[in-house]
């Protein structure tokens, strides 16, 4: 998933360098982050130091979407029975 959020954000890789560069992100986002962020922290420690960073680049993705894109799947779904998630149907990480 890490890697497909890169690609469409504008990170490219490069391997003879075996590393992502920010050559096509929007310059805001190359500015605060240089490196593709984790988006998915799957580290399975659960502690603000750790988790951190992928909560602030998720919050920082979700920002970026103008608000008139989110929420467009709830009347796609609705008249196909998605009632949206229950709370015990959500794991962490």
């Amino acid at each position: 998933v890490n890697t497909l959020v890169w690609k469409c954000l504008g990170y490219r890789f490069d391997p003879e360098k075996e590393s992502w560069s920010p050559d096509e992100v929007f310059p805001k986002w190359k500015e605060r982050f240089p490196d593709p962020p984790d988006f998915i922290g799957m580290r399975r420690v659960y502690s603000q130091d750790v988790d951190g960073p992928s909560l602030r680049s998720n919050q920082a993705l979700v920002r970026s979407i103008p608000s008139e894109y989110k929420q467009s799947l709830k009347p796609t779904l609705k008249p196909l029975g998605f009632n949206g998630f229950k709370l015990n149907q959500l794991t962490p990480n």
